[in-house]
């Protein structure tokens, strides 16, 4: 038999085997085939040609983002802008801010903000009066999770926000015994630092990083040690204590201004921001469809809380509202009742869904023609961009599979939409539970394997 013939025979093989509902084998291990989930879809026949496990239980983590995402489209639209207004009176040089929930206020777009301020005018600031009540009386809150802790992906949420009220705290040790450096990545006089770690002559990483309020600041406590020999910065993040504070002791410092203003609370009507009066601007965020790419792209738990706490205060008049919206859209849209605590997928015991889930929901925004661009543009191509920029860049299925990440402890998960090497186009959940491992990167190799053999067997 010659080669072109062997090969014929084997293609003629595997369409066989999946004319006649014959799964091809995969190999699991080390997980067994009882902590994998995995459906296939096919688009043209409208069939599943894949199940395992389909429509039992599992966590699928991140890729809880895939309804938030679909339910924020459907209910907001993706050309909605988030509104950040403010006004400056230049009798009394107080600055009025009102927050309107914009979720991806970076340090570089609130240099734009400050620049756009002076340019206007507004200079001298004695007071600033802000109004962040839009989630409720305390302003910043945490997303219900079952997880505790300082660190930045467990940042508050909150309606004024900077940098996914997060802070990148750098870490370099130079000298052996002397002091690391530490940098920031924002420029504000909000955060104090008590560093106490030194360097040691070695590669290892001993650092200890903790946050905490203390007064009107987040007091970063930077303890242990950090070897001279590592070449990269060692990169922590952690959140802040009081979002509001954050962003404007920072917005002070891009203008100029006395960052020791002072700062207090109060309700402002909308009409407040249209006097003639005063110095006006309002910033608006970039369009929904954008932050949910950049949610998804980079599997963002600040930007899915931050929508699901938008949706709940803005269409029912509490945050707490926003996860029931996001049941409500499963249940009208998809016919699931499900049972999920936040919109993110975080939390180890929390959020279990099905495969038959996830692919009821791909399916009903895929029937969508024009609305599903927003969506499938959003998830990130593998061996691209985003969570899966290193992921199958080996294979052949580069830039072939858009999907949604989602990594917990011994948690894996991908699902979304792939042009498999047949040409033919499917939707797909795949999740690994229970993973003998803490370490993400085996399983998240695992994942990619076998996203391989599927692409390759389809």
């Amino acid at each position: 038999m010659n080669k072109t013939v062997f090969l014929l025979f084997i293609a003629l093989i595997s369409v066989f085997r999946v004319l006649s509902g014959e799964t091809p084998s995969f190999d699991f291990s080390p997980v067994s085939e009882q902590n994998i989930s995995l459906v296939l879809y096919d688009t043209e026949t409208k069939k599943n040609v894949l199940s395992i496990n389909a429509d039992k239980p599992f966590l699928y983590a991140s890729n809880l983002k895939l309804l938030t995402s679909a339910a924020a489209l459907k209910h907001l639209g993706g050309g909605f802008k988030f509104l950040t207004k403010f006004s400056f009176d230049t009798e009394n040089g107080t600055l009025y801010i009102k927050a309107g929930g914009d979720p991806e206020m970076v340090i570089e777009k609130l240099w734009v903000v400050s620049s756009d301020l002076k340019r206007l005018g507004v200079k001298g600031i004695k007071k600033v009066v802000v109004d962040d009540f839009l989630y409720g009386q305390k302003g910043a809150y945490s997303a219900e999770s079952g997880d505790k802790g300082d660190n930045g992906y467990l940042a508050y949420i909150s309606p004024l926000s900077l940098n996914y009220n997060a802070v990148a705290i750098f870490v370099k040790g130079h000298e052996k015994d002397q002091p690391v450096e530490v940098t920031l990545s924002a420029p504000s006089s909000y955060f104090s630092i008590k560093n106490t770690a030194t360097g040691t002559d070695d590669g290892n990483n001993q650092l200890v990083v903790g946050a905490q309020k203390a007064g009107n600041r987040t007091e970063l406590a930077i303890k242990g040690t950090l070897g001279i020999k590592r070449r990269k910065h060692e990169a922590v993040f952690k959140r802040v204590a009081d979002p509001a504070r954050y962003f404007i002791v920072t917005l002070l410092n891009l203008m100029g201004e006395n960052e020791e203003t002072e700062i207090a609370r109060e309700h402002l009507d909308d009409q407040f921001f249209t006097s003639s009066e005063r110095i006006n601007f309002i910033y608006k965020s970039n369009p929904l469809r954008d932050i949910i790419r950049t949610m998804n792209l980079y599997s963002s738990n600040f930007i899915a809380d931050s929508l699901q706490f938008y949706m709940g205060a803005t269409m029912r008049g509490d945050v707490k509202q926003g996860v029931e919206i996001l049941k409500d859209f499963a249940k009208n849209e998809l016919g699931e009742m499900i049972d999920i605590v936040n919109g993110s997928g975080l939390g180890n015991d929390k959020n279990y869904l099905t495969g038959t889930f996830y692919i009821k929901l791909l399916k009903s925004v895929f029937s969508d023609y024009y609305g599903s661009i927003d969506f499938f543009s959003s998830l990130p191509v593998m061996g691209e961009d985003g969570t899966l920029k290193r992921a199958g860049t080996n294979s052949e299925n580069s830039g072939l599979v858009r999907g949604k990440t989602g990594s917990l402890t011994g948690v894996a998960a991908l699902s979304g939409v792939m042009k498999a090497k047949s040409g033919k186009l499917y939707l797909f959940a795949f999740a690994i539970n229970g993973f003998p491992s803490k370490s993400f990167k085996p399983m998240w190799a695992l994942r990619d394997k076998i996203m391989n053999e599927i692409w390759e067997k389809y």
